[in-house]
């Protein structure tokens, strides 16, 4: 009985496994057919215009909440970019025509920046690629080779957008959350940790001059560990390294995060210390005119 009850049981494993492969190939019978009838997808179109492709100045927005920017767009007048800036999709993969919102449905520094900068040369064409995350520490930006890491994640994007220019720079906004004194936040050593995730960056991206520019928290009264991390910040004294200031910058009500008007003006400065960085110590694009200033 035992042998009959074995045999049974095979017979059915391979009637079972006929019936799956039949099935299986009936569904790749269909997708071919269904392939031939429609036609391959269709490619989106390339964002970049011909004129632009492999010239772009590019930089890498890192940091926090403050970085992706949490404006809101119903207070936002769209610029024109005159067709010169683009964005790298930090989820997709490629380039997509400049414009906010860049990063979910709230406005922020980048297109700012951006416009700030085709402002000063007619010639320029640049290309953001933010990659920050809201309510990290600066910890979490150390370098970990890990691929779900932020700092591999913007090591890999930075790397991928290369491939249409220049890496010309990195822009970084956080602190927020060290201010907040969990164990695994750095108010008192702020400093250290952003020297050495500015080192290993440059390092990486094997571009040892590669200019940095960060901003400074803004102003939020009686709070000590935010004063300390301001310290912190204000204490950083690297090579084509520059600081911007937000103290005089209105949050939102009951918040943390900017007007929609400030991250325009914070996007203005980052373009503005970047380009002093950036004459100071010859690190400048080729194109760019050193006797042009910002509006």
């Amino acid at each position: 009985m035992k042998k009959v009850g074995f045999l049974l049981f095979g017979s059915v494993l391979v009637l079972l496994f006929f019936i799956l492969g039949v099935v299986a190939e009936q569904c790749n019978f269909t997708e071919r057919l269904m392939y031939r009838l429609r036609g391959p997808k269709k490619p989106q179109p390339f964002a970049i215009p011909q004129a632009h492709r492999g010239k772009l100045k590019i930089f890498v927005l890192a940091g926090q909440s403050n970085m992706e920017g949490d404006g809101p767009l119903a207070d936002y007048t769209p610029v024109d970019t005159r067709n010169r800036v683009f964005v790298f999709d930090h989820k997709e993969y490629r380039w997509k025509i400049g414009k906010e919102p860049v990063r979910g449905n709230r406005v922020g520094p980048s297109i700012a920046f951006a416009k700030a900068l085709i402002d000063t040369d007619t010639s320029l064409s640049v290309g953001v690629v933010n990659c920050a995350r809201g309510g990290t520490n600066i910890g979490q930006w150390q370098r970990h080779v890990e691929d779900d890491s932020l700092y591999a994640k913007m090591i890999k994007l930075a790397k991928a957008a290369s491939l249409q220019g220049e890496l010309a720079g990195l822009l970084f906004f956080q602190g927020e959350n060290d201010a907040e004194g969990d164990v695994s936040d750095h108010p008192t050593d702020w400093a250290v940790h952003f020297e050495k995730f500015v080192a290993d960056t440059r390092n990486d991206l094997r571009l040892p001059q590669l200019p940095v520019i960060f901003a400074q928290l803004g102003h939020v009264p009686n709070y000590e560990l935010w004063e300390k991390v301001k310290q912190q910040q204000a204490a950083v004294n690297l090579q084509n390294v520059g600081m911007i200031k937000t103290d005089d910058l209105p949050y939102q009500t009951g918040s943390i995060h900017y007007t929609t008007s400030a991250y325009l003006t914070i996007g203005q400065r980052f373009a503005q210390k970047y380009l002093e960085v950036t004459r100071k110590t010859g690190v400048i694009t080729q194109d760019q005119d050193p006797k042009k200033t910002l509006p």
